[in-house]
């Protein structure tokens, strides 16, 4: 089985499994930008993309759902 190059982005699946174990283990602090900024420091560090400051934004990192369409369009 053929390995992926470093530099590609992890399979779809693998986001996924990624995105799930956050959500499941993160506290929210009941501050939504103090959430989005905790948000897109992981997903920058697991990642490893670079989120703009306007993408550091809870109207973005607001949920799963938004991070994964947002992790989306970096792995793309």
């Amino acid at each position: 089985m053929p390995s992926r190059p470093p530099d590609a982005p992890p399979a779809p699946h693998r986001v996924d499994a990624v995105l799930d174990e956050f959500y499941a283990l993160r506290t929210p602090s009941g501050d939504p930008v103090l959430d989005a900024i905790a948000t897109a420091i992981f997903v920058e560090d697991a990642f490893g993309v670079t989120l703009s400051d306007a993408e550091i934004d809870p109207a973005h990192l607001a949920g799963r759902d938004a991070v994964r369409h947002l992790l989306t369009r970096h792995l793309a």
